[in-house]
C-alpha cells in the first residue's frame, strides 16, 4: 500500500490486492454519501455530518498500512490519521495494469540543492517528496514544476541514491534523468560539506563563550570581531579607572584580561581557517 498526501487529497494505492480494496470499497458505499467512482478508483468527498465515520475509517486505513508495509513510516500513519478535512482517493493497481510513465529530470543547483523537474503539475508526487525528504526544506516552484531540496546531512546524500533506483513511484514508472557524474562528484562535495560543517558547530561550541565575552556571534566577521574587541579593551582598561575609582581596578583588571584571551583563541580560529 503506497500513501501520499497534497494539500487536499490523501491518495492510497493498492497493488495487487483485490479483497482489501474491495473491503475498503464496500465500506465507503456503506458510510459515505458524496463519492464518485469506477471499478478501480473510489473518491470520497468531505461532508461535515459525516465526521464520526471519516475519523473511524482514517483509523483503519492507517492500521491497514501498518498491516500491509514491513517497514511502515510512523510519520504517514499518523497523517493518515488526521486527514479528516481531505477528499480520499483509493486506487487498485494490478501488476499487469499498463501505469503511468513518468520522467522526473534531476539537476544539482550551485553544487548544493536539488533540483527535480516534474515536467507536469502533480500534486500528489509533490507531496510524495515532501514526506520522503521528510526533514529537509522542501520547495515547490510552480511556475516551473520543480520540487527543490536543501540538504541537511550526509542522510540527503543517501536518500537520494535511493530515490534515483526506484522504478516504481506512486503506482507509476519512473525514469530519473540525471548526470552520473554531476552526482556522484556532489556526494563527494556535500559529504565534505557537512564535515566542514560539523567541525564547525564543535568549534563554535568550544568558542561560544568567548564569542559571548566579545559580544559577536559566531557569522560575525573577523574586522566586526575586531572592532568589538578594541571597544572593549578601551572600555575595561585599568588605566581608564585606576585613578577616579580604585576599587573597581580589580575588577576592570579582570576584565581586561578576559576580554584579551577572550580575542586571542577567536583570533587563533580564524588564523586556522586562513591556512587550512
Amino acid at each position: 500500500m503506497q500513501i501520499s498526501f497534497s494539500h487536499d487529497m490523501l491518495a492510497i494505492t493498492i497493488e495487487d490486492d483485490a479483497k482489501t480494496f474491495y473491503h475498503i470499497q464496500n465500506i465507503i458505499e456503506k458510510n459515505f454519501s458524496k463519492r464518485i467512482g469506477r471499478k478501480n478508483k473510489t473518491i470520497v468527498f468531505k461532508q461535515e455530518n459525516e465526521n464520526v465515520q471519516r475519523r473511524y475509517f482514517l483509523k483503519l486505513i492507517s492500521k491497514i498500512y501498518k498491516r500491509k508495509n514491513e517497514i511502515p513510516d510512523k510519520n504517514i500513519a499518523k497523517q493518515i490519521k488526521t486527514s479528516i478535512d481531505k477528499s480520499i482517493k483509493i486506487t487498485h493497481l494490478k501488476s499487469n495494469q499498463l501505469q503511468q510513465q513518468l520522467k522526473i529530470i534531476m539537476k544539482i543547483e550551485d553544487n548544493y540543492a536539488i533540483n527535480f523537474n516534474l515536467g507536469s503539475k502533480n500534486s500528489i508526487l509533490v507531496s510524495y517528496l515532501r514526506n520522503y525528504f521528510k526533514d529537509h526544506l522542501v520547495k515547490y516552484k510552480l511556475k516551473t514544476d520543480t520540487v527543490v531540496i536543501y540538504p541537511v546531512s550526509e542522510i540527503t546524500s543517501k536518500l537520494l541514491e535511493k530515490l534515483l533506483t526506484r522504478k516504481e513511484i506512486i503506482g507509476c514508472y519512473v525514469d530519473f534523468v540525471y548526470d552520473i557524474d554531476e552526482f556522484l562528484t556532489y556526494q563527494n562535495i556535500l559529504t565534505k560539506k557537512m564535515e566542514r560543517k560539523r567541525k564547525y558547530n564543535a568549534l563554535f561550541s568550544l568558542l561560544e563563550e568567548y564569542y559571548e565575552v566579545l559580544e559577536c556571534k559566531a557569522e560575525d566577521s573577523f574586522d566586526t570581531i575586531r572592532k568589538n574587541y578594541l571597544k572593549l579593551v578601551k572600555q575595561y582598561h585599568p588605566d581608564t579607572i585606576s585613578y577616579t575609582d580604585p576599587s573597581l581596578a580589580s575588577h576592570y583588571s579582570n576584565k581586561f584580561q578576559t576580554i584579551q584571551n577572550a580575542y586571542e583563541m577567536i583570533k587563533i580560529h580564524y588564523e586556522h581557517e586562513k591556512t587550512a
